[in-house]
């Protein structure tokens, strides 16, 4: 069951720990409605799935009583949630869960949970000591007689939980999120050009395009230079011949330390001076990719013209974005804007191909589930969480959330997906340092990607060399050593 609940505006979630801007704000509010209607026949559709795929066990210890749990979340449509829901409903009829889409997200959950506003689970970000859903979340890790995590995978669950006597673990990770590049195979098709699959082939395409009249790199630039390569400068250190010695090297700050991360900021460079990427061009020329919302970032790679009353229409079926950073759960929200615009441009999203032989993986955590620690039915919340994070529900979620499933072979999961070696692949954990190394290096990357907007150029009207930016990668890093 879907439930709207209208507020100032709408919540935000984050692909993982590190970036709090959200990749996109929200879904289009005006078809929301259409999710509210689908949301009755979807839950009949799977209800009759039962447990197929799950190792899950009934629990016969719960009671027989009709019971009724409230889940909250930021998006007005959570398909991949409505499916275990009714599932879960197929195995406990008497079970109901409605989920309901809570705008201004942050601050209207503050209040109801507050309240005691009658609310069994919540989706919400990474719960740390500083989270203002602190106070209202249950620790999870103390309910081991009540709670199994045995599926789950463990850098995900350690990447959520706080350290210390006084910690715990607050919410659970739905599954990993990984970084690429969304690929419009309908222009490259059409222009004679194959998926790049290394960075000279890609570079290659990208010039054709060029010479095509095409700007091939788009993308908002507060993002677009952590979505392309923060993967590839976490793989240089995850993956290192001497990891733990690389690892003290970037933790500690030493002296030339941003020489190891000179190949990933030269490339982006390159690509930046050769006029691969020009946001302001983008802007000017097409008023695509303004702001980092979804929204924005759907409409311009479908090329869809915007209205100002907030309708739009597809200018084309071909589009002028090749190539578009992204988060591989965001294909939910593109295929949906594809299918109510009616839109034939196809699409592929892989591992950004930036190595010389390939893309890297970097997994991080997607947004999280909490339970309510005043509810009157967390036995029951409980078990929903039970059921959901076994290994078979967690794998059709996250097949229909288009995110790493939250299972013990999570990077297993991720080979199978994207067929690339071990060394291309890295989590979390392995780049988590004692101060803000995920901040310096986005400013870093994000000032690349600036580099040939005429605001952020040389007097004389040129980019500032290379060196200038990496000098600035050095300073960054030296100013918050400690």
């Amino acid at each position: 069951m879907l439930k709207t609940v209208s507020g100032r505006g709408s919540g935000g979630r984050s692909p993982d720990a590190e970036d709090t801007v959200r990749l996109g704000k929200h879904s289009i509010i005006k078809r929301a409605v259409a999710g509210l209607l689908c949301a009755g026949v979807l839950l009949s559709a799977f209800s009759a799935c039962g447990n197929q795929k799950s190792g899950y066990r009934k629990n016969t210890k719960l009671s027989s009583g009709k019971v009724t749990l409230k889940l909250t979340g930021m998006n007005p449509s959570f398909k991949a949630m409505e499916k275990v829901i009714a599932s879960f409903h197929g195995i406990y009829p008497n079970c109901t869960i409605q989920y309901e889409y809570v705008q201004d997200y942050e601050n209207s959950m503050q209040t109801r949970l507050r309240n005691n506003d009658d609310v069994d689970l919540f989706i919400t970000n990474n719960i740390t000591s500083s989270s203002l859903f602190l106070p209202y979340a249950m620790e999870l890790k103390s309910q081991k007689d009540r709670l199994n995590l045995g599926d789950t995978y463990e850098g995900l669950i350690r990447n959520f939980t706080i350290p210390g006597n006084t910690g715990g673990l607050y919410a659970i990770p739905l599954g990993g999120e990984v970084r690429g590049i969304y690929i419009n195979t309908t222009l490259l098709k059409s222009l004679g050009l194959s998926v790049p699959s290394c960075y000279a082939e890609w570079m290659n395409c990208c010039e054709k395009l060029k010479n095509a009249g095409y700007i091939p790199l788009q993308g908002n630039p507060a993002l677009f230079g952590q979505l392309l390569m923060y993967p590839y400068v976490c793989s240089l250190i995850a993956n290192a011949d001497d990891y733990q010695s690389v690892y003290n090297e970037v933790n500690e700050c030493r002296k030339g330390v941003s020489e190891r991360f000179r190949e990933p900021m030269k490339r982006l460079y390159d690509m930046v001076a050769d006029g691969y990427y020009n946001y302001k061009l983008v802007e000017n020329k097409y008023k695509a990719f303004t702001d980092g919302t979804d929204e924005t970032a759907a409409r311009s790679f479908l090329n869809i013209e915007s209205a100002p009353d907030g309708t739009g229409r597809k200018k084309d079926d071909i589009g002028t974005a090749a190539f578009m950073p992204g988060t591989m759960s965001f294909k939910s929200y593109l295929d949906k804007m594809r299918d109510d615009y009616h839109s034939k441009i196809e699409y592929r999203f892989i591992l950004a191909p930036v190595g010389d032989d390939g893309g890297y993986a970097y997994l991080s955590p997607s947004e999280g589930i909490a339970v309510n620690k005043n509810g009157s039915r967390t036995e029951w919340a409980l078990e929903f969480l039970n059921y959901l994070f076994s290994k078979g529900e967690n794998e059709i979620f996250a097949a229909e959330r288009n995110i790493i499933p939250n299972t013990s072979d999570a990077l297993d999961s991720i080979n199978r997906q994207f067929k690339t070696g071990s060394d291309h692949i890295c989590q979390l954990g392995q780049v988590s340092f004692d101060y803000v190394f995920y901040e310096v290096m986005k400013k870093a990357l994000t000032d690349v990607s600036k580099g040939n907007n005429p605001k952020y150029m040389k007097k004389d009207g040129t980019m500032y060399d290379f060196d200038y930016y990496m000098n600035a990668l050095e300073t960054g890093f030296a100013a918050v050593k400690r």
